[in-house]
């Protein structure tokens, strides 16, 4: 049986299936899309600590905030991937990108990995927003070895940054 977690938007409630990985699991695999719509796997960051930030779409404000602000932390994590990861297209995700001038983090589409949401415990399975991912941050040591799980509660909110970066500090 599937149970399932809530967050909200704007005091709505919305339902995500709640399998999301545990601190101590391994991160399950994944096949994901980048800006050149090469197909892209947790093995092409084997031996990275990894952030995979997980949201909606890059044309939400808290989702362009987000990824505007993991990219500045990124030039301060040495041997780190910070993965950006949603349903948008490769393209919008560089457009994005580009007028901002962030270089520092990496795009993922779920252009051909849509089971990534399920299998990561973000997907939405309730609303007008069903199918789109939660938000979401994860962070992994260099074995992919789960040291810290967020959902956000709030789909307006951002991600607790310090708490990501705190379980990034022992390792």
């Amino acid at each position: 049986m599937i149970m399932s977690h809530a967050i909200s938007l704007l005091d709505e409630p919305i339902l995500v299936e709640d399998n999301l990985p545990r601190v101590g699991d391994v991160l399950p695999f994944f096949q994901l899309v980048n800006h050149a719509l090469e197909d892209i796997t947790l093995e092409s960051f084997q031996g990275k600590r990894k952030i995979l930030h997980f949201f909606p779409g890059i044309d939400t404000p808290a989702s362009a905030d987000s990824v505007r602000r993991l990219d500045a932390l990124a030039q301060t994590l040495p041997n780190t991937a910070i993965l950006n990861i949603s349903p948008d297209l490769p393209f919008t995700m560089s457009r994005f990108s580009e007028t901002e001038h962030l270089l520092h983090t990496i795009n993922l589409s779920t252009l051909r990995g849509r089971d990534m949401f399920k299998n990561y415990g973000v997907l939405i399975t309730s609303s007008k927003l069903a199918g789109l991912p939660a938000r979401a941050l994860m962070v992994a040591d260099e074995n992919d070895t789960v040291l810290h799980v967020q959902l956000v509660e709030d789909l307006t909110s951002e991600p607790d940054f310090e708490a990501a970066l705190k379980s990034l500090a022992g390792n």
